[in-house]
């Protein structure tokens, strides 16, 4: 008997009689099975991916022990050093030079400011505004002046002045009329910059706007008794639209509050009516 499973009863029947008895060996046992294709190739595979792992855990925790151990090296040395350790250049702060305080203001020098003369500078329909414009120090002579100057006289009052409408000029579509004050006091005065000039009618109303300033440098003018100051008024002849002609005018001295009216035709045509600044003598700004 060779026990095994495939033998049916060994010749005890007679159906193994005449058989290869050397068959039954060669005979694989009956729960042997192939392994599936390709499952050694996964095997090493996986196997290889294991050592791979193994191999950067064991690298990540010699970095990490080799870190630790550098800091605790340098803290050890930091708390048991002596050795003062300067910050880095980047941290370092820039120092500043200290100001210099300035004078105190019970110290401060006291700066004398250059000789002012006040204009006229407000502009059309504007009456009173007032501004600065910058002479060269010192009096300054004016034609009219003689010996006297604006530095040693009062400014004129209204009440010392007398208005007139003086000559006048034309061209290229321009009227000029010149507007001339004249000092009938006793005493000698000074006047600086532009008049506020206005048209009235026959019942004193007032025609339009006032006049604009045509920009002009100046400077004070000294008036003495029986002196004359003058300026020009620009209109155009019959151009465009023209307001009615006045009958008065109304002239407010530099530097003051009440007026003067006077007898004066005037016709503000195309929105054109300016006057010029004060200058001595009684033919304009500029002279003709």
């Amino acid at each position: 008997m060779t026990g095994f499973p495939d033998h049916q009863g060994g010749g005890l029947d007679g159906e193994g009689a005449g058989g290869d008895p050397v068959e039954p060996l060669l005979r694989q046992p009956p729960g042997y099975l192939d392994a599936p294709p390709g499952s050694f190739g996964r095997i090493r595979r996986r196997a290889a991916r294991r050592r791979r792992m193994r191999a950067a855990g064991g690298g990540l925790a010699a970095a990490v022990v080799l870190t630790g151990s550098v800091y605790l090296v340098g803290a050890l040395t930091s708390h048991d050093s002596d050795e003062v350790v300067s910050p880095p250049v980047s941290d370092s702060l820039t120092s500043t030079a200290p100001s210099t305080p300035g004078p105190s203001p019970d110290t401060a020098p006291t700066v004398n400011p250059a000789p002012t003369t006040t204009a006229t500078t407000g502009g059309r329909g504007t009456r009173g505004a007032t501004g600065t414009a910058t002479t060269p120090p010192g009096p300054t002579p004016t034609r009219d002046a003689g010996t006297q100057t604006a530095g040693a006289t009062p400014m004129c009052a209204t009440s010392q002045l007398s208005a007139a409408l003086g000559g006048g000029d034309a061209g290229a579509g321009s009227l000029f009329r010149y507007l001339v004050l004249t000092n009938h006091s006793s005493t000698a005065c000074h006047l600086t910059g532009y008049p506020g000039l206005s048209m009235l009618d026959a019942k004193g109303a007032q025609i339009g706007a006032p006049a604009d300033r045509q920009p002009m440098s100046y400077r004070p003018v000294v008036l003495r008794p029986g002196g004359a100051v003058s300026d020009t008024i620009h209109t155009v002849n019959q151009q465009g639209t023209c307001l009615p002609a006045s009958v008065k005018l109304r002239i407010y001295p530099p530097g003051n509050t009440a007026w003067l009216d006077f007898p004066g035709s005037v016709t503000n045509c195309d929105n054109l009516f300016t006057v010029t600044p004060f200058t001595a003598g009684s033919t304009g700004n500029p002279p003709s």
